[in-house]
């Protein structure tokens, strides 16, 4: 039986319209999900997908355009047991570049992987020898070589960095990430907090039975330093909290451009971190609204109505907080506190994965846009890209993550509610390679796939659009690519602009035949003989 839990919200919005009714209904997914929530495209189609970890075997409900979900099951030997459980965090992202999502798993003694195969046909399992209690694990790619890495929080000694060497193979090597070499450390939120390009980390920590002012529940901010090494201050920053945090929801919760944090305590008090816009912070948890009980353990944060503002999940006495939009929160109670958060119906509202239930957004009349991405110069998945939409509203600003919060895995897609605006003026993604790309006068209520380097913005430079040109463009029959060097090329797709793939073909001579292209807008993704990827926009007439 289908159970509906309807939230009022009763607040304005003068710029983006009213605030509208929040609702839930309770769907069965049919079957068993017993460990840490994971809702993620594992194939690739755009459409986020729920998995489960099982007895030697993972269970992915996929997605369907048509709407539901079908159940592939795969055997995977040793998996969801022992070791390769993830018992305290799941996160997921394609770390071998091959179009299928790969998953990592934390559990009390040590780091798995389940990889995919290159048809996404079959998943392998590795485990690590290193013994680690993992707390939060995520993919990022912490050197910014186009390559993603892995990180995990070590509960009671330094955490672990497992290095991408680009051949498809994650190496244990703490030397890629060296940080404080103590325990507490609980969970890690990925974010460019100062706005400079370069992704930086934010550590939660909580070690437990720990005395007030011990190393190992002090919280940790480590900048990036565009050189490949991460300088700690916390301490300058502001945001060195030491009253036992287990996890940050980091998102632009006033929409003026910079990374804001809502931080969950054990003990003392949480925090409401607000960005000063020159690298410092200052708490204004005591005039957020926001419940002063202390003892979650998990902090997800997403836009659940639509309006254009940031709300939050918090596994507490109050389950789900509407952002008002003027700096304070109204907190509303759920049936659920936390989960994986994806559009799993593809309706543009998000969805609340808990357990063996989807809570389906019921959603409203307010507008929204879901952007998707595929990284050519950056990781596939477009981890660590920042992604833009401005318009009546000012601007809005996501970032692409895998692993937020404690323990779960939510999408990989940037979502943005816009209220009752009509146009979207300017959507545009800040890739990690640098390369920005632009897209102008977005419809509504619509998904906007963006390949790296398909839409460059101009007076930006962008790597992965440079490399070659494409004439004629307008094209009718056949486009010509030429290259400023020797570059061979192996293969061409041609994606429409949703992301679906409308040819795949060998290079004749440099020479692509597009006549029987329908009119419109096409990208073209080129990869050469060693395996390098290229992408540029073309017109079909």
């Amino acid at each position: 039986m289908k159970k509906l839990y309807v939230l009022l919200a009763v607040c304005s919005f003068p710029v983006l319209g009213q605030a509208q009714t929040v609702s839930f209904t309770q769907q069965a997914l049919g079957g068993n999900v017993p460990y840490n929530p994971c809702t993620v495209d594992m194939d690739g189609d755009h459409l986020d997908d729920v998995v489960a970890i099982g007895s030697n075997q993972l269970k992915v409900w996929k997605q369907l355009a048509s709407g539901g979900f079908t159940l592939a099951t795969y055997a995977v030997t040793g998996l969801g047991l022992g070791n390769a459980t993830p018992d305290w965090s799941i996160a997921a992202g394609d770390f071998d570049g091959n179009g299928f999502t790969d998953l990592v798993l934390g559990n009390g003694s040590r780091v798995s992987l389940v990889k995919a195969n290159t048809t996404g046909t079959g998943y392998a399992l590795s485990t690590y020898p290193q013994n680690i209690f993992t707390q939060r694990t995520n993919f990022i790619d912490i050197d910014n070589d186009g390559n993603l890495d892995l990180w995990a929080c070590h509960d009671v000694a330094q955490s672990h960095a497992y290095r991408n060497d680009g051949a498809g193979n994650l190496n244990f090597d703490i030397s890629l990430m060296p940080t404080l070499a103590v325990g507490g450390n609980y969970a890690s939120i990925w974010t460019d907090y100062n706005s400079d390009g370069h992704i930086d980390m934010y550590l939660a920590k909580c070690r437990s039975g720990a005395p007030v002012g011990d190393p190992q529940r002090i919280n940790l901010l480590y900048k990036n330093n565009g050189d490949g090494t991460y300088t700690e201050v916390g301490a300058a920053a502001g945001v060195n909290d030491g009253a036992q945090s287990w996890s940050t929801a980091v998102e632009d919760f006033d929409n003026d451009g910079d990374m804001d944090m809502v931080l969950s305590n054990i003990s003392d008090q949480n925090r409401f971190y607000v960005n000063n816009g020159d690298g410092t912070f200052t708490d204004m948890y005591a005039s957020s609204g926001i419940a002063a009980q202390v003892g979650s353990w998990e902090l997800q944060s997403a836009d659940f109505n639509n309006d254009g503002f940031v709300d939050f999940l918090w596994e507490n006495g109050k389950e789900l907080y509407l952002n008002n939009g003027n700096g304070t929160f109204t907190g509303y109670d759920l049936p659920f506190g936390q989960g994986g958060i994806a559009d799993l119906n593809n309706d543009g509202f998000l969805d609340v994965q808990v357990g063996s239930n989807i809570y389906m957004n019921n959603g409203n009349p307010n507008k929204w846009i879901k952007v998707t991405l595929q990284g050519v110069e950056s990781n596939r998945n477009g981890i660590g890209a920042r992604v833009e939409i401005e318009g009546t509203w000012g601007k809005q600003t996501r970032e692409i993550r895998s692993g937020q919060g404690f323990s779960n895995m939510s999408t990989l897609n940037a979502h943005f509610g816009i209220g009752s605006a009509t146009a979207i003026p300017v959507v545009r993604v800040v890739w990690p390679s640098g390369t920005v790309d632009e897209y102008l006068n977005v419809s509504t209520n619509s998904t906007l796939f963006v390949l790296e380097g398909s839409s460059p913005a101009l007076g930006v430079n962008n790597p992965s659009a440079t490399k070659f040109t494409i004439s004629p463009n307008p094209a009718k029959d056949v486009i010509n690519v030429t290259f400023a060097n020797d570059t061979q090329l192996a293969s061409a797709q041609i994606f429409d602009l949703t992301g679906r793939k409308v040819m795949d073909s060998a290079i004749n001579v440099n020479q692509i035949g597009v006549k029987s292209l329908s009119n419109g807008a096409y990208v073209l993704l080129l990869t050469d003989v060693d395996g390098k990827t290229y992408s540029q926009k073309f017109i079909k007439e």
